[in-house]
């Protein structure tokens, strides 16, 4: 058993809860830049400390990379997911994020030439058909998307979406530097694309007034779940095998479950459990045997 992955999954698990809680209070953006600058400077310090040559690893035309994918992994989907998550439940969120092993999946058969077997065709489509159980609630009607929570679980799915892409598009970019630097340079990279939108909202005079709950919320994403989570995670990566690690993921949207109906006050519905466990088999069934993709959380 691998302490360190289980507390990454944990973290991340909480971490829409966290955000669900600190956006009672602050907007997006600002949240958004307190989670990534907390996150990425402990990631730095943790870099500097194995690697004082950190800013030599990258010539410039590796940072335009990053700043990509950055935009894409770190500042689009954390937008797309705080948004979704003002409409939608945390529950939905932790549920429909798990379905990202199996668009990683659809796109490596296009974009990389991966090989899409029979098992993992029925994967991909009970993964699909458990994301609209859930998005869907069960109601097979267009007042579905006069709903505010279906615009919400939309954008966690966008969010997803942009997980895929980031991960498509950056493997073999990442896969040429050490893990923990790759991660250090997109989690400041993303900090400071996103910094700028938080000025234009003006937000930032708020926080001297926040409760201790919100800053609680701020600092446990970005010191847990930004920073402690993706050290963890990539140090049971150096120790096991990644498909091992792996699947220590399938708890994450039961963390999130369990945490949003004691902590939040969200009611589990039976639909919502029916959809999440098609997703969690179709992902198994998708993934099974998969190793060495990137997996981790923005």
């Amino acid at each position: 058993m691998s302490w360190q992955a289980l507390a990454a999954v944990i973290f991340w698990g909480f971490s829409f809860i966290a955000t669900k809680v600190a956006l009672q209070e602050v907007h997006p953006f600002t949240l958004l830049t307190l989670r990534y600058a907390i996150g990425a400077l402990l990631l730095l310090l943790v870099q500097l400390g194995r690697d004082k040559t950190f800013f030599k690893i990258f010539s410039p035309r590796n940072w335009i990379y990053i700043f990509i994918l950055a935009a894409v992994g770190v500042s689009g989907l954390g937008l797309l997911q705080a948004y979704g998550l003002l409409y939608t439940t945390a529950i939905n969120t932790g549920w429909i994020i798990a379905i990202n092993p199996i668009l990683i999946t659809l796109s490596a058969r296009f974009f990389l030439g991966e090989v899409i077997t029979p098992r993992k065709i029925v994967g991909i489509f009970l993964g699909v058909c458990g994301v609209f159980l859930i998005i869907s609630k069960g109601v097979f009607s267009l007042s579905l998307f006069r709903m505010a929570s279906t615009y919400g679980d939309f954008l966690v799915l966008a969010s997803a979406i942009a997980w895929t892409v980031f991960t498509i598009g950056g493997k073999s970019f990442i896969s040429r530097f050490p893990p923990l630097a790759t991660v250090a340079a997109i989690m400041m990279t993303g900090c400071l694309a996103v910094l700028p939108l938080s000025f234009l909202k003006g937000g930032w005079s708020n926080l001297l007034h926040l409760s201790w709950i919100a800053w609680t919320s701020i600092f446990f994403l970005g010191v847990f779940c930004s920073g402690l989570g993706y050290l963890f995670w990539y140090s049971a990566l150096d120790k096991r095998d990644s498909g091992v690690v792996g699947i220590y993921l399938y708890l994450e949207p039961f963390v999130t479950l369990i945490g949003a109906h004691f902590l939040l006050n969200e009611e589990i519905h039976s639909i919502t459990l029916m959809g999440g466990g098609m997703v969690l088999f179709g992902v198994f069934l998708a993934t099974r045997r998969a190793s060495g993709m990137f997996w981790g959380k923005g």
